[in-house]
């Protein structure tokens, strides 16, 4: 019996362990470039906007400090929300139950306010990254390919 207990809770772990891993080690398809040629536009345009920006290491760690304090809203939202349902569970009571109702309110509008700011923010970046690729215009006269050794 006790081995038995011991191969599932090392099968239980290698699987965690499994599910963390394997997606980082493989990677993403969705971000391997197609050619070389892409991977080297898409290097420059990361270089060229770091290259733009001010480094403030005051701003990093506000942004840390954003980071934290939502994660830590959320943690305490969904503790509650067990919290005060275990509690309408545990004595049966329809008064803990709307009150478990209404911290997962409070949890789903907080869940959907982060999400809209994600998306405006993921906005902002595209009108940001079309801007620059309009700023920088290809020559008509000029062709796009260049061949620097003839043969």
């Amino acid at each position: 019996m006790s081995d038995s207990l011991f191969l599932i809770g090392a099968l239980l772990i290698a699987g965690v362990w499994g599910f963390y891993l394997f997606p980082s080690f493989f990677g993403s398809r969705r971000d391997t470039p197609l050619t070389s040629t892409e991977e080297f536009d898409r290097w420059t345009h990361f270089m060229a906007d770091v290259q733009h920006r001010d480094y403030d290491r005051g701003a990093l760690t506000a942004r840390d400090v954003v980071r934290a304090r939502r994660r830590r809203t959320i943690a305490v939202l969904v503790l509650a929300s067990i919290g005060t349902l275990t509690l309408a569970y545990l004595r049966a009571s329809v008064n803990w139950l709307l009150v478990s109702l209404a911290v997962d309110g409070l949890l789903a509008w907080y869940l959907a306010m982060l999400m809209q700011l994600r998306n405006r923010r993921l906005q902002q970046a595209i009108q940001t990254h079309q801007a620059h690729l309009m700023a920088e215009p290809v020559p008509v006269d000029q062709p796009q390919i260049r061949i620097v050794a003839g043969k």
